[in-house]
């Protein structure tokens, strides 16, 4: 069994992408029968693009998962759906500003999630992690990472699970960090991130292996 497990680099004037820190941490992660491949991704559009697909082609995983920065969300987000976009807010870490641009011109409008994001999202809560399904992705570069590896899927039968995980800002990111309403924006311990996405890779482990 091969597990992807990609993260991206640090953006938008940030000096921290939690999503890093995770990546790294896993990269040593020991599971019977199972082979963790790690990448941290470039906030590049074309760059993270072809980087994900020439890794997909190479290892062929069974299990894609892919995580990303939600700044100013307050909990581990589970994204439902990729929209095939790219209508970046801000430029990516080249300069680059997608506007109204199709990820593939052969794909279909949207992909959903391959993974099980209700339950999920239901073992995280009883595990006291803030946990919630996202209906949007955005429309930048994490965006388009879920959109390829579900567009993967779809064409070219694997990964056969893939899906995509927002997590908040880590603590010392928001300590000059402030909202309308003059409190600090919400942020998660890099501890519990780092739990949450190991459970979220044994749920999908115990959902790959039962059988059809």
């Amino acid at each position: 069994m091969k597990i992807l497990i990609t993260g991206f680099e640090p953006f938008g004037g940030d000096k921290i992408n939690p999503t890093e820190k995770i990546v790294n941490a896993l990269k040593n992660e020991k599971i019977e029968n199972v082979e963790i491949f790690t990448k941290v991704l470039p906030v590049v559009f074309k760059k993270a693009d072809e980087i994900l697909v020439d890794m997909l082609n190479e290892i062929k995983p069974e299990i894609s998962l892919h995580l990303g920065l939600a700044a100013g969300r307050s909990g581990i987000s589970l994204e439902r759906v990729a929209l095939n976009l790219m209508d970046a807010r801000i430029p990516d870490n080249e300069g680059y500003q997608p506007q109204d641009v199709q990820i593939r011109k052969d794909g279909a409008n949207a992909y959903f999630s391959k993974l099980s994001i209700k339950k999920i999202v239901n073992d995280l809560r009883k595990e006291g992690i803030p946990s919630v399904i996202s209906n949007t992705a955005g429309l930048y570069v994490c965006n388009e990472v879920m959109y390829i590896s579900l567009y993967h899927s779809e064409k070219f039968g694997f990964p056969r699970k893939t899906g995509f995980i927002h997590v908040p800002y880590l603590p010392e990111q928001v300590v000059e960090k402030f909202s309308y309403t003059g409190q600090n924006v919400p942020s998660i311990s890099f501890d519990l991130q780092l739990k949450a996405v190991k459970l979220i890779i044994k749920e999908t482990l115990q959902e790959f292996e039962k059988p059809c």
